[in-house]
């Protein structure tokens, strides 16, 4: 294998030659396009499609690879991300389907420029569905994304194989300004504690609310939150935003914890402060043991009187 082509589109076949796998971006294909893997197979050998939506061209040498590639991008065809990496987005053609609850190829597009290709401790493969419908069989892959009317359903630790399983569904809508940050920290998470395992053995071992915790929740700068109510259906406040706000008001002085329902899931004793966010108001208690009622827009300040925000 030349070394450059490392993870990139070359796979040794049985007889010693290459398949070259091209992953056109969301699966179209524009004419000029088709022309040239029309060329490049009636060239190399056989052509083939496979069920990620990309296409394998059969027959290459490693001494042919500089010039398959170099047709490839002369049409702006990329070659598909192989190995242990972010694989390419598998996506519906939400674009043109009657079935559509919301066009997600733009979506697609953001999640593929953003994590495609980045190193994994084993394969991690996307699909993004634009209805229930599931026709991209988002429930099959690491994560699976699916458009509902109010947001996105996700399926986490899907995959076939030898072993395959079912994603399990998160109890849980993500609104659509957030699916994006939420598929970016699933990732992330994933790289942080898989021990050479897909996904869905990383949820086998840790439990699937042990790394959502690990995932979704804050845990930075002197503070830790529990999921939250951009993902929890219980939370009635964005622990998020909260800690987002304390960070940007000051020097953090000690520990706080953010709950975002009266759970009060992420609470410490050890802690200076555990915020408790209600409907109307927050609780904070106290290392000391005091308890306070404090109003939301008013927390820096409230911390910053308590010598925890200077």
């Amino acid at each position: 294998m030349v070394r450059k082509y490392a993870n990139k589109g070359f796979i040794q076949q049985l007889d010693g030659t290459y398949a070259v796998l091209i992953h056109p971006l969301n699966g179209y294909l524009e004419p000029e396009q088709i022309e040239a893997i029309y060329r490049l197979a009636k060239q190399y050998g056989k052509a083939k499609l496979t069920v990620t939506e990309a296409i394998m061209i059969y027959g290459i040498k490693p001494e042919n690879f500089d010039r398959v590639a170099e047709e490839l991008e002369k049409v702006h065809l990329p070659l598909a991300d192989i190995g242990p990496v972010v694989r390419n987005v598998k996506v519906c053609s939400s674009q043109y389907c009657k079935h559509v609850i919301r066009d997600v190829t733009f979506l697609a597009a953001e999640i593929n420029q953003r994590l495609a290709g980045i190193a994994t401790p084993r394969k991690f493969k996307i699909a993004l569905n634009g209805c229930p419908n599931s026709c991209v069989e988002a429930q099959l892959n690491d994560l699976g994304v699916i458009a509902v009317r109010d947001g996105y359903r996700l399926y986490l630790g899907g995959k076939g194989g030898r072993q395959p399983q079912l994603g399990t569904r998160l109890d849980m809508v993500i609104k659509e300004e957030y699916i994006l940050e939420t598929v970016e920290r699933i990732v992330r998470s994933y790289i942080q504690v898989a021990q050479n395992e897909r996904l869905g053995e990383v949820i086998n071992r840790m439990g699937l609310m042990a790394f959502l915790k690990g995932a979704l929740a804050w845990s930075s700068g002197g503070i830790r939150t529990c999921i939250g109510a951009r993902y929890c259906k219980n939370g009635v406040g964005d622990v998020h935003a909260m800690a987002e706000r304390i960070i940007s008001s000051g020097d953090l002085q000690g520990n706080v914890t953010i709950s975002g329902c009266g759970n009060a899931c992420a609470v410490d004793n050890g802690a200076h402060c555990n915020v408790v966010i209600l409907k109307d108001r927050l609780w904070v208690y106290n290392k000391n043991g005091d308890i306070d009622i404090v109003n939301a827009d008013h927390l820096p300040e409230y911390l910053k009187r308590k010598s925890v925000l200077k």
